[in-house]
């Protein structure tokens, strides 16, 4: 069970890491910064949910907010970088 810690970030940063990548190589940039504003958006309010209640239901927004948001976010801008770089290098 351990390893699903391992397995959930690293997902949730790959994926969103591709889908930047594609969506900067085939012209559509505007859909990196609007996902990344999304799971910002979902990191935000899972922390202000997770900061009313106490007890497990609290864990459970953290872990929505910092093992699969966070990543996202941070996948999504990597492969905007990555995308835009390739595209404008060939």
């Amino acid at each position: 069970m351990a390893f699903m810690v391992y397995v959930v970030p690293v997902l949730c940063f790959v994926i969103p890491l591709i889908i930047g990548v594609l969506a900067m190589r085939h012209g559509i940039g505007w859909a990196v910064p609007v996902l990344a504003l999304l799971l910002i958006a979902v990191m935000v309010w899972a922390v202000w949910q997770g900061r009313q209640v106490r007890g497990w239901d609290g864990i459970g927004y953290a872990i929505l907010a910092f093992l699969m948001a966070a990543p996202g976010a941070l996948g999504v801008l990597a492969g905007g970088v990555i995308g835009w770089w390739r595209r404008r290098r060939t």
